[in-house]
């Protein structure tokens, strides 16, 4: 299961890593689109900033939530370091699975916000279900990566048995 849970995330990860160039790209595409129309013509379109703040939410939330797997998040290590490796890792399967059930409420209840919103956005009229989608995808992800390293020490503590 880990193997597969392995292969899943890097292929979303190359996914993401794709989805996120082209979305910066974008961004800065329709952000100097605005500035330029608001500068040199008078005119600002009132869509780029909508947009531009939608493709933020999806290449922000996607990144955090593959930021996981490759241990980027915020942690802080000065206490683990005194204790034997075993409570070590005991320790870190506690942590991950509090952040999975982070993952799992926060999809939840984005899931839970999202069906009850029927507004739409002033400029495009785009839903507003579309930037709070990308974060049930970050809560997915966010489950799926705690599971692996969950896995993970799982088996470290299994080879630590067997030396």
């Amino acid at each position: 299961m880990r193997k597969i849970l392995e292969n899943i995330l890097r292929w979303v990860e190359n996914v993401v890593v794709g989805f996120s160039i082209v979305g910066v790209v974008f961004m800065v595409v329709i952000v100097f689109y605005q500035v330029i129309a608001r500068y040199l013509f008078n005119r600002p379109p009132k869509w780029t900033e909508e947009i531009a703040l939608v493709t933020m939410i999806w290449v922000a939330m996607l990144g955090a939530g593959i930021g996981l797997k490759n241990d980027i998040h915020m942690r802080v290590e000065v206490f683990m370091s005194v204790f034997p490796k075993k409570i070590q890792r005991l320790v870190e399967i506690a942590i991950m699975v509090l952040i999975g059930y982070f993952g799992f409420q926060m999809t939840r209840y984005t899931v839970m916000m999202v069906q009850r919103l029927p507004n739409r956005l002033a400029a495009t009229g785009i839903s507003v279900a579309w930037m709070y989608v990308p974060i049930a995808i970050c809560g997915v992800l966010i489950i799926m990566c705690a599971l692996l390293k969950i896995l993970e020490q799982i088996a470290s503590l299994k080879e630590g048995r067997k030396r």
